[in-house]
């Protein structure tokens, strides 16, 4: 199965290294130096597996492309990872609460950044081979669907990240009972050690805005983590 990865890198050295790596691990690569480039190319583009996306781009930066490619229906389900040469965690909240799935700082080891994109193909060819496998979690008036990656919430329906998905899927597989961000860590990101345990707050409050009114049915237990109280 090959496997797509769009570059969208300024530095042309940077994007030229990466690309020549990861070409040699035998991974199909295509890079852009601007996110107008990029956008130019959009309608002729093969779609991709991953996108590799840099924050910090000349004229339209990395959110707003982010922002605009969750916008189109094409590339809503592509994982994204971020780029990014900047110490203020902000940046890296923003990205993920707007449904990237990682990030790694500059300047990154091509071995971690190769790393990290084996999880999202693993996870991606997982997905497809059990794309037959209905899941459908009913709780009151909600209904998630692991095979469209959605949440119903009586007419109204939002999409969800793969990792919004996973972590809610195991909160409503087993309500009241409380989970540590460790264990969800665990559950959901498995092998990725080199994931803190913060980035479990940010995915609860991002699903939490998504779930609206029914954001309360995710607990925080203070101290510990957090549960799914079943309501009526």
């Amino acid at each position: 199965m090959s496997f797509r990865i769009v570059l969208i890198e300024d530095e042309e050295e940077i994007a030229r290294m990466v690309t020549y790596f990861l070409k040699k691990e035998g991974l199909e690569v295509q890079y852009f130096l601007s996110a107008e480039e990029f956008l130019d190319r959009l309608s002729a583009l093969t779609l991709p597996d991953l996108i590799l996306l840099d924050l910090m781009l000349p004229g339209i930066d990395g959110i707003e492309l982010f922002r605009y490619l969750k916008r189109d229906t094409r590339f809503q389900e592509v994982p994204v990872i971020m780029l990014t040469a900047k110490d203020d965690p902000v940046d890296v909240v923003l990205g993920l609460e707007l449904g990237a799935e990682d990030y790694i700082t500059k300047p990154f080891d091509l071995r971690e950044l190769l790393a990290r994109i084996r999880v999202v193909k693993r996870r991606t060819e997982t997905w497809e081979r059990n794309r037959d496998t209905s899941r459908l979690y009913r709780m009151g008036d909600l209904l998630l669907n692991g095979d469209e990656l959605t949440l119903r919430m009586g007419e109204e329906t939002v999409y969800l990240s793969f990792r919004e998905f996973k972590i809610l899927e195991l909160l409503l597989r087993h309500p009241k009972r409380v989970f540590s961000r460790a264990q969800i860590l665990d559950r959901v990101w498995g092998e990725e050690s080199f994931v803190s345990d913060r980035i479990v707050d940010v995915y609860i409050t991002n699903l939490r805005k998504k779930m609206g009114k029914y954001a309360n049915a995710i607990v925080t237990v203070r101290g510990v983590g957090y549960r799914f109280e079943p309501y009526e």
